[in-house]
């Protein structure tokens, strides 16, 4: 019996062979080294090494790192790195990884979630900035749990929480304490802060996205109704004032969603709710309309909107006190002709979409403080758990791509 193959399948395997020879190679170089008598083995020529190095997995290119001088001074080039994030998207041969916070930070495999029968995924604990810090995290537990608290239980609250701002093109964006913002990598634990800008504001709200350089826009209230609105480039180093913009900000309690290039928010102006969208090349504003009438028919005073992507489409749900069981989804991006809505078996006074499986069948979701694996064509839902995490604390999650990149040499690339 003859199986087709699909490109991506034989693609992996590709990459899978390649990365094979490269060890074989080095095996090889290391026993001439010790048998001097013997027959001169195949040696690759280092651009040849350096194609083949480019179409890996940024894990397996790092333990390449550890056995070869060659392969380490080829594959630390900046412009490496970024030809091979590129070259990894653009493919789509890596399977994403999910970043989890949970008074810690977490990295998972995505494959794994899909599997039928597993509930509890095994994580991998993350070094990341200010991990450590007591005088952060004392400042900041004391604030929201207590004194009392805290000596009760201080395993419980032994670190700073996490925002998740986003993530992008290979990065995280992430802010582990109050006013400090950072680039992070993940993978290979790199991390850059960004500089702190002097604000005496009551609310603020942050979005990561990627064109040809990574950017952070920050959205400021001065005032009742002004957001001021900035932008930090990762080339530039420095962040600059783009515009005022005049909404209520009732609904922003979190970061902005990317999809498309634009990062997303739902605000307030002249009583209409809008999703705000942000484009990342531009860097101008745009507003959608939600559905309408019906997307406000929840009854309770306190009737919020959060922005999420599901699918690839971007989508908003109700968050409040009332419970739901439906999900406003735009089907063509920007037409604001195109809301559905569409019902699901579970009842929530809290949602967010964080990604989809890798059979693209089902979608994670953070459902009332828990992680909630649904199959929206057959209604299906599957509650998961974290080996050693005890997600019932809160948590945010997000997906990332495995990468090179540095955030701390990116803005030397040409």
């Amino acid at each position: 019996m003859v199986t087709s193959k699909t490109p991506k399948t034989m693609y992996k395997k590709l990459i899978h062979f390649l990365g094979d020879a490269l060890m074989e190679t080095t095996k090889k170089n290391g026993r001439r080294r010790r048998e001097e008598a013997s027959p001169p083995s195949l040696e690759l020529p280092p651009e040849i090494i350096r194609e083949i190095l480019i179409r890996l997995p940024a894990k397996s290119i790092g333990r390449f790192r550890c056995v070869s001088k060659l392969f380490r001074s080829l594959s630390s080039d900046p412009k490496f790195a970024k030809i091979h994030i590129d070259l990894t998207i653009r493919n789509d041969t890596v399977s994403p990884k999910l970043i989890v916070s949970s008074h810690n930070l977490y990295a998972l495999d995505l494959d794994s979630i899909g599997c039928e029968g597993i509930r509890d995924l095994a994580a991998k604990e993350l070094d990341y900035p200010l991990k450590e810090d007591p005088i952060k995290f004392d400042e900041m537990i004391k604030c929201h749990v207590g004194e009392n608290l805290l000596r009760l239980n201080p395993e419980r609250y032994r670190r700073n929480w996490v925002e998740i701002i986003g993530s992008s093109h290979g990065l995280v964006c992430i802010s582990p304490c109050e006013g400090a913002v950072f680039l992070y990598n993940p993978t290979t634990g790199e991390s850059k802060r960004l500089p702190e800008m002097i604000t005496g504001e009551e609310f603020q709200t942050h979005g990561f996205g990627f064109h040809d350089d990574y950017k952070v826009v920050k959205l400021v209230a001065d005032g009742e109704n002004v957001l001021n609105a900035s932008v930090y480039s990762l080339k530039e180093d420095t962040w600059r004032w783009i515009r005022d913009l005049s909404y209520e900000h009732k609904d922003c309690f979190s970061s902005g969603v990317t999809l498309d290039g634009a990062v997303h928010w739902v605000f307030t102006n002249d009583n209409q709710r809008v999703v705000l969208a942000f484009d990342v090349k531009t860097e101008e504003f745009r507003e959608m309309l939600l559905p309408g009438e019906e997307a406000e028919d929840c009854a309770h005073s306190y009737r919020n909107f959060v922005v999420g992507v599901l699918n690839g489409r971007l989508c908003v749900v109700n968050s409040c006190y009332e419970v739901h069981d439906d999900v406003w989804v735009m089907n063509e991006y920007g037409v604001e002709s195109s809301w559905s809505r569409i019902r699901i078996s579970l009842l929530y006074r809290s949602m967010k979409p964080l990604c989809s499986s890798k059979n693209g069948e089902e979608v994670l979701l953070e459902l009332d403080g828990d992680m909630v694996l649904y199959n929206f064509e057959t209604d299906a839902s599957r509650y998961l758990g974290i080996r050693g995490v005890k997600l019932s604390d809160g948590f945010e999650a997000d997906a990332y791509v495995e990468s090179l990149v540095s955030p701390n040499s990116y803005g030397f690339v040409n």
